[in-house]
């Protein structure tokens, strides 16, 4: 197994314990602000972080979705091309959206990095940290991209190198 693939899956490992972990932290804030709102008392700070905390698993969650195969993809007409034709369409997909992501990526990190000034609501905490769950997310859906693009020659069938299932 290559670097490229070692660092894939550590990606997908590390994507899948945040997102997780932050799946937990979520569902247990807004249960307790549902029983402080039964109990008569405002929780406010449940809100705000459950809202960031939803946001960040989007964005991480999506790069371990990206590894796994399991977003959209319409791939009827790649599989009834030739493999040599589909490779090249894939190939010209996997460019395209690594350009793209590229391009998110800095833009984001960009955008996280100027926020810094900037803090919640109800938190007095730098939205900088919120907003660059978008570019890890990015960075890690860059790797995961990599490795399917290198693999691309080697792949025996269309479905074996498709972006999405």
């Amino acid at each position: 197994m290559n670097l490229l693939a070692k660092l894939s899956d550590a990606c997908e490992k590390m994507a899948i314990v945040l997102a997780a972990g932050i799946l937990i932290l979520v569902f247990c804030l807004v249960f307790s602000g549902v029983i402080f709102r039964v109990l008569g008392s405002n929780f406010s700070l449940s809100e705000e972080l459950s809202r960031w905390g939803l946001i960040s698993i989007c964005f991480i969650g999506a790069s371990a979705a990206l590894k796994q195969k399991q977003h959209v993809a319409v791939n009827m007409l790649m599989q009834v091309l030739p493999l040599r034709v589909g490779k090249v369409c894939v190939t010209v997909a996997y460019l395209l959206t690594l350009v793209l992501l590229a391009f998110s990526t800095y833009y984001s990190l960009k955008a996280a990095i100027g926020a810094e000034g900037m803090a919640g609501d109800i938190i007095p905490i730098s939205m900088m940290y919120v907003k660059l769950t978008l570019p890890l997310g990015m960075s890690m859906m860059i790797v995961h991209l990599l490795h399917g693009f290198f693999g691309i020659a080697r792949g025996r069938d269309i479905d074996s190198i498709l972006i999405g299932s």
